[in-house]
């Protein structure tokens, strides 16, 4: 979810696909036989039936929105029971190192880096989706601690 303009980790993961769909409000609607891109705004009910992924992958979504929990409430509903939420963020110290890229022009525009929300604490995360039904919970930090990977079980 929130795969990005060109849906680049669906190209990328092509191969180990069996079936995917990347949406994002700003891709365009395409595909191939594995994977489809949606276009769709993610912050509202996605138009995808429940329980068909074994994994939902948010790479750099989370710091985007605002309001995180109704998002992830899909995520849980679209899962298969036993499938994962896999999720990376950036640590709020990566905003000042992005905005100075982003203002010499080597960030990419599609980042939106400027659009990024107050980050929420790791133990808060991992509380908000607990009662969302996630479980067994794994968190790591890589990238000399400025990125954050959490994996959730539904």
């Amino acid at each position: 979810m929130g795969c990005g303009l060109d849906a680049a980790f669906l190209d990328f993961s092509a191969e180990r696909i069996a079936h995917g769909i990347g949406v994002d409000d700003q891709v365009r609607e395409g595909g191939s036989e594995r994977w489809q891109r949606v276009r769709a705004d993610i912050r509202k009910p996605l138009p995808l039936e429940s329980g068909q992924f074994d994994h939902v992958v948010m790479l750099a979504v989370l710091e985007h929105l605002a309001e995180p929990e109704p998002l992830l409430r899909e995520a849980y509903r679209i899962l298969a029971p036993g499938g994962s939420l896999i999720l990376t963020w950036p640590s709020a110290m990566v905003d000042p190192i992005l905005r100075v890229l982003h203002g010499l022009r080597l960030v990419s525009d599609e980042m939106e880096s400027d659009e990024h929300q107050k980050r929420i604490p790791v133990s808060t995360l991992q509380q908000m989706l607990h009662r969302i039904g996630f479980t067994d919970f794994l968190h790591y930090t890589f990238e000399l601690g400025l990125n954050n990977l959490l994996v959730a079980v539904r």
